[in-house]
């Protein structure tokens, strides 16, 4: 029986859940891009932190952390303002802190 790799689960989730901000970004009028232009870099430099972490440890995604992120990128489809984009940008950032 072959167990689930948590972390690879992980960075797909995570790196589809974030290139669906991207264009949810792009297609945003200049005063959102405005707003959201500095949550979407700092998310993605703490994304390229915790694929670095990856590279040193052991799994450290857990089934709770994996469940958290569907949750997060089913939500990504619903966003359809800029506010509830910046609330996924920022509950992104405080999973990767979490882990």
């Amino acid at each position: 029986m072959s167990t689930q790799d948590n972390d690879a689960e992980m960075l797909r989730l995570m790196g589809n859940t974030i290139t669906d901000l991207q264009i949810g970004y792009r297609a945003a009028s200049l005063e959102n891009q405005a707003i959201l232009a500095a949550p979407l870099k700092e998310m993605i430099q703490d994304y390229g932190d915790y694929q670095a972490r990856l590279l040193k440890s052991g799994t450290i995604t857990g089934d709770a952390e994996l469940a958290e992120m569907n949750t997060i990128q089913s939500a990504i489809s619903d966003a359809a303002t800029q506010q509830e984009l910046l609330v996924t940008i920022s509950k992104i950032v405080a999973l990767i802190a979490s882990t």
